[in-house]
């Protein structure tokens, strides 16, 4: 199953690799980091939206 991991750019530079935990349980995994806090869909709404949409299309 497709699978998409947006992960907060804090997160990553404190050496969180969120996509790596995802990759165990689904191994068709999209990572992308996203320059925000914790609230990604209200920090970054047009980067959630995309990472959203091309979800869907796959």
């Amino acid at each position: 199953m497709p699978t998409t991991v947006p992960q907060q750019d804090r997160g990553s530079a404190l050496g969180f690799d969120a996509a790596a935990r995802w990759r165990a349980w689904a191994p068709d995994v999209r990572h992308q980091t996203v320059g925000c806090g914790h609230f990604m869909a209200e920090e970054a709404p047009t980067t959630v939206i995309a990472a959203l949409r091309e979800l869907l299309r796959r």
